[in-house]
């Protein structure tokens, strides 16, 4: 609820939400707020008023926070509000938040413009990486969030990652998590995200599907799935990744009362398609990772012009079960039909499309 002013008439929908959840008796234990830094400015200086995110925060006892500023707002003249004052307010709250909410509060801090500062005044992100990397380890919070608004390229903010988790380590800050969130914008999000764990991130923050602000963001359940595909075996033990996919199509329904975009990877309906006899969908090629087994689910055959008769073969047993009338011989003559009709302006729909569950 951050941000929102304490003194409307009306009481927020997140208040609401979190009076139900409360009402319910829902734990909150592990529950994170997000709360600005500063709220009020005055004649370009933040001011030390307590935000409206830690009021609410208290209010309704949620005892973490992720603190979230930035360090290139117009309406601040850094000149005045120096790295150096913008800490003593950051260590200011922090002070606040074990004082009045709880002594083992898990904190983040949120660079909200990471990666515009990073190009044009990197020097403020590493004052204040430095100064947190600095505090006495019993006054240490978790870690550094930040995010990219998705136009950043994956080895440009790959390297910015790089040099502040070096620069953490340099400081004695080995144990201080790196997340980061990434918006998505020109269709890099999935791989900027990627190159940022690469570099040194050392987890992402995010929702189980990409439903979000603007075009949306990079999804847990995409990150996950891919870092598993990549090799990676310490994700699958720490979360039930059987289950992602069926819970990124849930929480996709549930936010927007549609269905996932039938395209999108891992769980939109067209993720387990198998097209035309590429390596990655070919059903007699048996190399590489198989999503549909790693789900225990039953890959779909897509019918269209670029089917080969294996695939049409397939597609047969799968619909009507397997008979010694379905041959590749007569495959063969199918797909002779497909391409003549398609010839003849004939175009016909050739899905034959007995899909996998849609609530898998």
């Amino acid at each position: 609820s951050s941000g929102i002013n304490a003194e409307w008439p009306l009481r927020p929908g997140g208040d609401l939400f979190l009076e139900e959840l409360i009402a319910n008796k829902e734990d909150l234990s592990g529950a994170f707020a997000f709360s600005e830094l500063w709220e009020v400015t005055k004649d370009g200086v933040p001011q030390s008023d307590l935000p409206i995110g830690l009021v609410k925060s208290k209010k309704f006892g949620i005892d973490h926070i992720m603190l979230e500023f930035d360090l290139m707002w117009h309406s601040v003249n850094y000149d005045v509000f120096t790295m150096e004052k913008l800490c003593e307010l950051l260590k200011e709250r922090i002070d606040w938040i074990r004082a009045n909410l709880s002594k083992d509060s898990l904190i983040f801090t949120n660079l909200r413009d990471f990666s515009n500062c990073m190009e044009h005044h990197p020097e403020r992100v590493f004052a204040v990486v430095n100064f947190l990397s600095r505090l006495p380890k019993d006054e240490q919070i978790c870690g550094v969030a930040y995010e990219d608004l998705g136009k950043s390229l994956p080895d440009e903010i790959g390297a910015w990652t790089r040099a502040v988790r070096k620069e953490m380590t340099r400081r004695g800050w080995e144990d201080g998590h790196f997340i980061i969130h990434v918006h998505e914008q020109w269709g890099l999000g999935h791989s900027t995200q990627l190159s940022c764990l690469a570099n040194g991130a050392t987890g992402i923050w995010a929702g189980l599907c990409s439903e979000g602000a603007a075009l949306g963001h990079s999804d847990s359940t995409t990150m996950i799935m891919n870092m598993i595909r990549l090799g990676n075996t310490a994700v699958q033990k720490q979360y039930n990744c059987k289950a992602l996919r069926k819970a990124a199509r849930n929480i996709t329904k549930i936010t927007t009362e549609v269905k996932a975009f039938g395209r999108t990877p891992i769980y939109g309906d067209r993720a387990l398609d198998l097209v035309f006899g590429f390596i990655f969908s070919d059903p007699t090629a048996k190399s590489g990772f198989d999503m549909c087994e790693f789900f225990g689910l039953e890959p779909t055959v897509r019918i269209s012009t670029m089917a080969s008769p294996e695939m049409i073969l397939l597609k047969l047993n799968n619909v009507f079960g397997e008979s010694d009338q379905f041959n590749l011989e007569i495959a063969a003559k199918m797909k002779e039909q497909i391409l003549k009709n398609a010839a003849d302006e004939k175009r016909k729909k050739y899905r034959l499309r007995l899909c996998v569950d849609t609530t898998a």
